[in-house]
């Protein structure tokens, strides 16, 4: 349609044309002819659109005003190929549906390049109702946010009223079609279903509920990425839709629920019905219902409501493709594909976590109450059977139907309540203890334990009310509770370092464990472990935040619990393992609060109970770790007291026997998350004893080894903010070791390399007493180590940038030594502020 014609011309071609398809195809030319007159536009507007409807098919198969609106729409679908439409120009057609055509468009007015998809409202005869179907759609769209959703990106009213939306572009193909090209296994294409489970729940918790789920409208691109489009019939669960008989019957009938067929209100449980038809197909290749459907719409809508599918494996003749889906795939599907929308997957999510289970090789809630569910639809088939039956029997019963009516009704509402919150229990047992376990020493496998942090504390919160009154629960949630803490930011582990988090989980795990500690309690020694392994990890976080009192307190209420464990139960390996790590960390505390006087006591208790912990069992890697530490936390202890040789060789002694009792470990395991990072940094801290020594070229052989482990931990785990840290922290000292064995030029990388890193940690953890330390004591070298630069150059204008970059750094390096050092100083016989003070002096301030 040329963009100059107005409406009443438009108004008049429509009119003519409806006029010349009533008459036969020979009569046509000579009526649009006499019709057009001179107006030769209107001659040629008038043969393009009968020439269209002609294209649709045979003229005898389809009445004049549909000839017409088919006629006036393809025109219309190709005369606005382009145009543009606000600052985009329409390159093509890319498909259509029952409200608008979707156009590749491309960005027109030069501010950049683009291409997207620009849906606009479908022009025809008639308008009732589509507009608002049309505007709820884009606000459907601008609503959700989710990666696996095509994002709207603008939207409004052409010049011609028309209204629009604009898309990202998707370019894929359809599910089904995606796994027939790449013949994809079972395992990978319940891998991308569970995807498209997970954006269906997200869109459901946004009150969405799409109604058309098919193949055709999950993409998979390229990549591998699903992409649900096309929510053109989607509803608000919250919002009454417009024009909602119409909508209703707007659907692609062998995906529907049997609700969406009858008309009945349509719910998130519809989209989990859809899901299981998809998924049958995914996995079979054909329907769940029979052949003879095919074709008849009548047929296929009394089979969705009324007959049971035949199980997938049924649905196959590879036998082993039946083996394959016999049992719990059977299961899965069976149960989205139930007729009653209450006996279906709660959500969508659960769905895609059975889907998850039978991927990991666990049981998959699906069979559970497959019995109770066939004999209820048995009863439904059978009704006229099973009515002859009870009136049969009628008079034995009489006196007890109705008590035992109500006695079933509430076993069964019972039942459900329990299945349900069984299922969620299991659940979160499986995401924070399966999972967690399988990939916890892991390398690299923070990011894997960060995406389980929103399910799990998703599930725990859930259950966390359901808990009082049931002790083995309220620990199943206190270790859940602990666990998650532990990714979060607990002190001295592989975490994010988000510790005020990991705080707050922590108290929660608390305040669910101790009641169950108290005398007299039948779950006293399981919940006293628990709250020695969570006193363990709050005193961490308190010694980190300098709160040494509290911290203290923590520490030694921990080794009192640890002791009566212990006493009560002295073969208990958890228990002997759970009381030497509160003595490791009580150990650390002293050292780190300079009490010199219960330190050395408290280390030997630490090694004695160590001992005994290998004794029990000897391949124990993390014991081995600990053990180590405790060496070498004994050393450093040495060196803290004084500069002189024989508290530096003292310290050294006891970080070569850490790296004795941990070499045959490491040799076996070389990246354990516990045994790598103590073992690197008793090599860098064995290297700056020797430095101290006045060993320099001897301590830059260990000090290398320590920066190589850290690297490689670093490079398996990004994320890891353990990792992040011990790499700046290994560079920081090789550096200050480099500068004093005369290569400033390999100091200063090694020194900005830490100094960078620094910089990359979370606040929080940033904020931690040790980390703010050696952060500006990293700042402080980095300082030296371009001052030692500029003056082994023959430069002066190098010598001078050199040296001005140095003042910068000691300027960055004075306030944090000064914040450190007034919450608690650290190895005071370097004193960070008085040493940046004397090296600020050199530039004149």
């Amino acid at each position: 349609m040329d963009e100059s014609l107005d409406s009443t011309r438009w108004q008049r071609v429509k009119g003519l044309l409806a006029d010349a398809l009533e008459r036969p195809p020979q009569q046509r030319q000579r009526f649009i002819d006499e019709a057009a007159g001179g107006d030769a536009a209107l001659r040629a507007e008038l043969n393009a659109l009968v020439a269209a409807a002609g294209a649709t098919g045979s003229l005898l198969d389809q009445p004049p005003a549909e000839l017409t609106l088919h006629a006036l729409q393809a025109h219309a679908e190709q005369s606005w190929i382009g145009r543009r439409v606000g600052p985009w120009r329409l390159l093509g057609l890319l498909g259509g549906g029952g409200m608008g055509q979707v156009y590749l468009a491309e960005r027109a007015d030069g501010q950049y390049r683009q291409q997207v998809a620009v849906k606009l409202m479908r022009q025809g005869l008639q308008r009732s109702g589509l507009e608002e179907r049309f505007l709820a759609e884009r606000q459907i769209l601008a609503s959700l946010d989710h990666p696996n959703l095509a994002k709207l990106l603008d939207g409004g009213i052409t010049d011609e009223g028309v209204p629009y939306f604009v898309m990202e572009r998707v370019s894929g193909v359809p599910i089904d079609a995606y796994c027939r090209t790449h013949a994809l296994s079972v395992e990978e294409r319940l891998r991308l279903f569970r995807t498209v489970c997970q954006v269906v729940h997200y869109a459901h918790r946004q009150g969405v509920v799409h109604r058309d789920l098919k193949p055709a409208n999950v993409l998979v691109t390229q990549d591998g990425v699903v992409k649900l489009v096309d929510f053109g019939i989607a509803k608000q669960i919250a919002t009454p839709t417009p024009h909602t008989a119409t909508v209703q019957r707007v659907m692609t009938l062998e995906y529907a629920s049997p609700e969406q067929v009858k008309g009945d209100a349509v719910t998130p449980a519809s989209d989990i019905f859809s899901l299981g038809v998809v998924l049958y197909r995914l996995l079979t290749g054909a329907s769940p219902y029979p052949a003879a459907t095919t074709g008849n719409d009548y047929a296929l809508s009394k089979a969705i409501c009324d007959t049971e599918p035949a199980a997938p494996s049924q649905g196959v003749a590879e036998r082993p493709l039946k083996r394959r889906l016999k049992g719990d795939l059977d299961a899965v599907v069976m149960m989205a594909l139930r007729k009653d929308p209450a006996r279906r997957y709660p959500s969508a999510e659960a769905l895609a976590d059975d889907v998850f289970r039978h991927l990991e090789g666990l049981p998959v809630q699906a069979r559970r109450g497959a019995w109770s569910y066939r004999a209820g639809r048995f009863v439904l088939r059978h009704r006229a059977a099973v009515g002859a039956a009870l009136v049969a029997n009628l008079a034995l019963v009489a006196g007890l139907s109705f008590a035992a009516y109500q006695a079933y009704e509430a076993h069964r509402q019972r039942e459900r309540a329990e299945r349900h919150f069984a299922s969620v229990r299991k659940l979160a047992n499986v995401f924070i203890f399966d999972v967690y376990k399988a990939i916890e020493r892991v390398p690299g496998s923070l990011d894997a334990r960060k995406k389980l942090l929103d399910t799990a504390l998703g599930y725990l919160e859930q259950l966390r009310p359901e808990a009082q009154g049931d002790p083995m629960l309220q620990l199943e949630l206190a270790a859940g509770y602990r666990q998650v803490g532990d990714i979060q930011g607990a002190s001295n582990m592989s975490s994010l370092g988000l510790s005020k988090q990991a705080a707050t989980s922590y108290q929660r795990a608390l305040e669910l464990a101790r009641p169950l500690a108290a005398p007299g309690s039948r779950h006293r020694l399981p919940a006293q472990h628990e709250l020695v392994l969570l006193h363990t990890r709050i005193g961490g976080l308190l010694d980190d935040d300098g709160k040494f009192k509290e911290s203290e307190a923590v520490a030694l209420e921990g080794v009192r619990i640890g002791r009566e464990l212990v006493a009560a139960e002295p073969g208990n390996y958890a228990y002997q393992r759970a009381l030497a790590n509160q003595y490791i960390y009580l150990t650390q505390f002293y050292h780190h609060s300079e009490q010199t006087e219960p330190f050395l006591p408290t280390s030997q208790l630490a090694e004695e109970q160590l001992k005994k912990v290998l004794a029990l069992k000897p391949d124990d890697v993390d014991v081995v770790a600990n053990l180590a530490a405790v060496y070498g936390i004994r050393g450093l202890y040495y060196m803290s007291q004084d500069l002189g040789a024989r508290s530096t060789a003292q310290g050294l002694a006891e970080l070569q026997k850490a790296i004795e009792a941990m070499t045959p470990a490491y040799q076996r395991h070389p990246h354990h998350m516990v045994l790598a990072p103590n073992y690197a940094k008793m090599h860098s801290e064995a290297g700056s004893a020797l430095a101290r020594m006045g060993r320099h070229k001897e301590a830059l052989v260990p000090q290398r080894k320590a920066l190589e482990i850290q690297l490689e931990l670093a490079r398996r785990g990004p994320n890891d903010v353990l990792g992040l840290a011990g790499v700046a922290d290994a560079q920081s000292s090789l550096a200050d070791t480099l500068i004093a064995a005369g290569d400033p030029e390999a100091a200063v990388m090694a020194a900005e390399d830490a100094v960078r890193r620094y910089g990359m940690l979370p606040p929080d953890e940033l904020q931690t007493m040790r980390t703010q330390y050696y952060h500006g004591w990293a700042l402080l070298v980095a300082g030296n180590a371009l001052q030692a630069r500029a003056q082994s150059s023959r430069d002066p204008a190098r010598r001078q940038a050199d040296m001005h970059a140095a003042c910068a750094r000691w300027r960055e390096a004075l306030p944090i030594l000064q914040a450190s050092h007034e919450r608690q100083p650290i190895e005071p016989e370097r004193d960070g502020p008085h040493t940046a003070r004397q090296a600020l002096q050199r530039c004149g301030l």
